[in-house]
């Protein structure tokens, strides 16, 4: 991870990189809110954290990502988040925030790019999305 990335440990469930927050939420949910430009060195310490996140417990992860102050993603910040959209421990992923076109934009591409197309979905509210993590898989 590059040097000028600090991660903040705040309890052993929840973690500050520069403005993104990430927590671990009941039942395996990863919350995550994403703040201004996602760069690789970033993409890289939020991979870090969830790896902290997931060894502890056991069993899928769910993310819950708040997309409403994020800005542009890197290539590999891209990258990396489509490889943890694919890892064996990850459940579903609710993202949250987008404006309708970016978000029909973005389904397109999880929709052609993503082994698990139906575990991922966009949602304009949080609550939404929330409730949709925790209906029975």
């Amino acid at each position: 991870m590059a040097d000028n990335i600090e991660i903040e440990q705040i309890s052993n469930s929840e973690y500050l990189v520069e403005e993104n927050k990430i927590y671990l939420l009941d039942n395996n949910i990863i919350h995550v809110v994403a703040v201004g430009e996602q760069s690789d060195e970033l993409a890289m310490a939020h991979v870090e954290i969830f790896n902290r996140l997931t060894k502890w417990n056991e069993g899928k992860f769910n993310y819950l990502i708040d997309l409403n102050k994020a800005g542009k993603n890197s290539t590999e910040a891209r990258k990396l988040w489509k490889d943890i959209s694919e890892d064996e421990n990850t459940g579903k992923l609710a993202l949250f925030g987008l404006h309708s076109v970016a978000r029909v934009l973005a389904s397109i591409v999880i929709g052609v790019n993503s082994k698990n197309k139906d575990h991922h979905r966009f949602f304009k509210l949080k609550e939404e999305a929330f409730k949709w993590l925790n209906q029975a898989k």
